[in-house]
């Protein structure tokens, strides 16, 4: 019998699952395919069109978005050298799906998750993450479900409840109707109700839809997989969020989203597919991030700005 690439999930979890902050425990570091020399072969081979490089401040604060920058005439060992000394975050996007070696163990995982939790997974998508030490996400909030397994290096995950307090509706409906991406308002009041979920190689997170989250990394590379999927359940609850997007906008009405009974979130699914169709959104804000600088090992953090740019940009002194 082929062994599970994950562990630590159980039936009597079941309950909990998709409604709390779950972790469990995985395999993947096993497969051999997350080593140096197995990374710098897979940037090697995504397309660099595909590939997102940023940098940010060390220790980043939750309200702080990252600057994109470009890794032109680099190799992928140079990169994975640049992500363990530098101030960088690099993510082959898409990965875990588009390369024929990553998705046989994609797959794999998660049929096992799949199998561990119960869950019915319609879609599902990850992406490679590399990070140097003390990088970071920022607070905001994935649309799908959204779990993390983390491979090598420390990192802490910040988790807030999906409540209106951190995460309106508004702000759902327009990163649904892709009128702004995944940023959120932060306020500070808003660690009260945070959880922080420290991350060791080999442990995976799993938290509710729509939980807002943020990262920060220890003093270390860091190499993990962030996983979206669709559940039926998060389907028919973002079908919901889309159509009252909708109407909230075309027609100015006042509704409310959360607590919409199960029974009639079928029928908004059902509008919400038709109206993609018959009647798109009427602004596609897809934000290009503008290039501030390119990966170069002999500069400072590996970043070489690009003329018009800075430190400052970081909030840090020129």
């Amino acid at each position: 019998m082929i062994q599970s690439l994950i562990f630590g999930l159980e039936a009597k979890d079941r309950p909990r699952v998709g409604r709390e902050i779950m972790r469990f425990n995985h395999r993947l570091a096993d497969t051999g395919l997350f080593t140096d020399e197995a990374l710098a072969r897979l940037i090697d081979e995504h397309p660099r069109s595909e590939l997102t490089v940023c940098t940010m401040q060390e220790n980043p604060p939750p309200d702080q978005t990252w600057i994109a920058g470009e890794a032109n005439g680099l190799s992928g060992a140079e990169l994975v050298e640049a992500a363990s000394r530098g101030a960088l975050w690099i993510s082959p996007r898409s990965a875990m799906t588009k390369n024929p070696r990553y998705k046989a163990v994609f797959d794999k995982v998660m049929g096992d998750f799949s199998k561990a939790t119960g869950l019915r997974v319609l879609t599902a998508d990850a992406a490679v993450l590399l990070s140097g030490a003390k990088m970071g996400i920022f607070f905001h909030v994935d649309p799908a479900d959204t779990m993390l397994w983390h491979i090598r290096g420390t990192k802490t995950i910040h988790v807030y409840p999906p409540k209106q307090e951190h995460v309106t509706e508004q702000a759902l409906e327009a990163i649904l109707l892709k009128e702004t991406l995944s940023d959120l308002p932060y306020r500070p009041e808003m660690e009260q109700d945070a959880v922080a979920v420290p991350l060791e190689p080999g442990e995976a997170v799993f938290w509710p839809q729509h939980s807002p989250h943020r990262v920060v990394n220890g003093p270390n590379l860091n190499v993990s997989v962030s996983v979206e999927f669709n559940t039926p359940r998060a389907a028919l609850t973002n079908g919901v969020f889309y159509v009252n997007g909708v109407l909230r906008r075309r027609l100015g009405w006042a509704v409310r989203t959360r607590g919409t009974p199960a029974v009639l979130k079928p029928a908004y699914w059902a509008g919400a597919k038709a109206l993609k169709v018959l009647s798109p959104p009427r602004h596609n804000v897809e934000r290009a991030h503008v290039r501030q600088f390119d990966v170069d090992l002999s500069a400072p953090g590996c970043i070489r700005w690009r003329e018009g740019f800075g430190p400052q940009a970081l909030g840090e002194a020129a």
